[in-house]
């Protein structure tokens, strides 16, 4: 079915307290669907510095390790629900890459190679997770060994392992690369392997992420308000799949998805934190995870979605969008006053009294972070337990950017092209 609501390609006009995703064209919601995914990056990156300096930098490989494999079991079979994946070979594998916050188009170009239902090839012309690890240590094959190693040889299987137990990912070639890096950055082969027991020993993280609420909430498949797209990914693996491919309806629910894959992932570094290195590290690092990320997330945003401004409507635009605020799963209302002033009040909701473990909504005013990035003279006054007051007050002194926000910056990420652009299919054969 098909409402008549006409949509549009951004969020340019006035704040509206009623604005909704479905507002948006397919096109549109495509593109934040990939600005949401690219939240997993940003994640990384504003919390793995803090437990580097608090720990040591090998506690980064257990704090990888903890939060994606606690989360991307539970994402990669929300997903696969979400869109009607059913199967147990590479190709079914391989769709479930495609929609992995862990693999955000463009920034990380996965490339496909099918050859049967037991075997298959990815490949990376470009990585941006590896460029940026390569730029920030001056391509130290240490800490390059760290991520494209350690990081990835239990992740890998831990999200194949979804599809069936017996797939491995098997490298071919991978980092440390040269300084002076040429061809692909790596190239892994994906088979079941048949003699070997079945699945390798879960993290412990995973067991908890399953039991939160956020791993069995539903977002309903509303109507599509523009015609076209697939309503599901049943059919064939297709190498050069687009996010633009799928309905209006499905695109909205996947922005929402990825919002809520990422705040999985969040939730598992959380508990993992916690669990590993102490109350104390994580008390200390989640406030500052969120201002670390927030300057470059609106930035990406603003471009995105066609919002300028430092008024209050373009604040309250921003946390209407903030993507830590998962729609529907997290209950809450902006509204605008003036130019000025405004409000941000919560309401009961799954999110909020999904008490697992503790995640970033333990944190519920790092929404100010947002507000802030926007306007740094913007000032969120409690009312309550559920409400704010937030006002622009030109008398007090401006936040300046948390020290960590040049670390998300780091590569090009915050101006990295996310527009759309077929998938270049590309051979190492």
């Amino acid at each position: 079915m098909t409402a008549p609501t006409e949509t549009v390609d951004d969020y340019a006009g006035p704040f509206d307290a009623d604005w909704t995703l479905d507002r948006l064209s397919r096109s549109a919601l495509a593109r934040l669907c990939r600005e949401r995914m690219i939240g997993s990056m940003f994640h990384d990156r504003g919390l793995m510095p803090h437990i580097a300096m608090a720990v040591g930098q090998d506690a980064t490989i257990v704090q990888a390790d903890g939060e994606w494999m606690g989360a991307s079991p539970v994402y990669t079979a929300r997903n696969k629900a979400n869109l009607g994946i059913v199967g147990d070979g590479v190709g079914e594998a391989f769709k479930s890459f495609q929609f992995d916050v862990g693999a955000p188009h463009h920034f990380l170009d996965f490339q496909y190679e099918l050859i049967d239902h037991d075997q298959g090839f990815f490949w990376l012309p470009f990585c941006g997770a590896h460029d940026y690890v390569r730029q920030i240590s001056n391509n130290d094959p240490t800490l390059v060994t760290n991520m494209c190693h350690h990081m990835e040889d239990r992740t890998f299987d831990a999200t194949l392992g979804v599809t069936n137990p017996r797939l491995r990912a098997i490298p071919i070639h991978r980092p440390p690369k040269p300084d002076e890096l040429t061809g692909d950055h790596c190239r892994w082969e994906v088979r079941v392997v048949a003699d070997e027991p079945g699945g390798r020993p879960d993290e412990p993280t995973l067991a908890v992420m399953q039991d939160s609420k956020a791993a069995t909430y539903v977002f309903e498949l509303g109507d599509s308000r523009e015609p076209g797209g697939l309503d599901d990914y049943s059919g064939e693996f297709r190498p050069d799949l687009r996010l633009e491919d799928f309905s209006h309806a499905v695109l909205v629910r996947q922005a929402k998805e990825f919002a809520l894959d990422v705040h999985l992932l969040m939730r598992a570094a959380y508990l993992t934190v916690d669990e590993n290195f102490g109350t104390e590290v994580l008390d200390d690092a989640a406030p500052q995870h969120r201002q670390s990320i927030a300057p470059a997330q609106v930035a990406r945003l603003r471009t995105a979605l066609g919002i300028e401004g430092d008024d209050m409507g373009t604040v309250a635009k921003m946390l209407q969008l903030d993507p830590f605020l998962v729609e529907g799963y997290v209950d809450y209302r902006v509204e605008v006053r003036d130019d000025v002033t405004g409000s941000i009040e919560f309401g009961d909701s799954v999110g909020l009294a999904d008490d697992v473990c503790r995640s970033p909504l333990d944190w519920l005013d790092g929404f100010v972070h947002v507000a802030q990035a926007v306007n740094p003279q913007c000032v969120a006054t409690p009312v309550g337990d559920s409400r704010w007051d937030l006002h622009i007050d030109p008398d007090v002194e401006p936040v300046a950017p948390h020290w960590g926000a040049s670390m998300i910056d780091g590569g090009g990420l915050a101006e990295f092209d996310l527009t759309e652009r077929p998938v270049q299919l590309r051979s190492t054969r």
